[in-house]
Order: C-alpha cells, then sequence, then structure tokens
C-alpha cells in the first residue's frame, strides 16, 4: 500500500514540470554521432506540445554538438528508453552528424 501512494505521489510530482525544467544532456558523442538524453519520466506525462518543446530543445543541443569542429548538421534518427531505476528511465535520442 506504501508503494502505490508514492507511486502515485512522485507520478503527480513529475505531472508538474514544464517543458523548461527539463534539460537535454550528451550521453555520448564521438564525432559521426550524438546522444541525447532527456528524463523519461518527466516528460511522459506533460502534453504532445510541451514533449515536443523537449524534443525540440534536444534536437538544438545535437545540432550545436555536431557543428562544433566538424561543421556538420544533426539528423536525428531513432529513441530507446534507458532504465536509470525501478521507476524511472532517460529518453536517448540518436542523431547522425552528417555534412
Amino acid at each position: 500500500m506504501r508503494l502505490f501512494f508514492s507511486l502515485i505521489f512522485f507520478l503527480a510530482l513529475a505531472a508538474c514540470v514544464s517543458p523548461d525544467q527539463v534539460q537535454p544532456a550528451v550521453s555520448q558523442f564521438n564525432g559521426d554521432s550524438v546522444n541525447i538524453q532527456v528524463d523519461g519520466t518527466s516528460v511522459e506525462f506533460m502534453s504532445p506540445e510541451d514533449r515536443q518543446k523537449v524534443f525540440d530543445k534536444a534536437d538544438n543541443e545535437a545540432a550545436r554538438i555536431c557543428n562544433k569542429g566538424h561543421k556538420k548538421r544533426a539528423e536525428y534518427t531513432s529513441t530507446r528508453n534507458v532504465p536509470t531505476g525501478q521507476y524511472t528511465y532517460a529518453v536517448e535520442r540518436l542523431y547522425l552528424c552528417l555534412q
């Protein structure tokens, strides 16, 4: 029962997150591709418009990283969910750095 109430509280708290509070983070970069992660637990409960704003921020971060040094553009290719805990995960978006 305690787990149920904890989960309800956590979900209610996650629903209060705005797109401005979710920051994309580079998880991997090798010159030819870049992986950008955002907090999936927060994004899951956002409206489609707010979710798109978060993914647009991830797109911009990927473009910034790909543009450094090699002057390449970022092209989105895929998404995967990476578990970060028992009830949490990160959304990892893969971008190719193309000329």
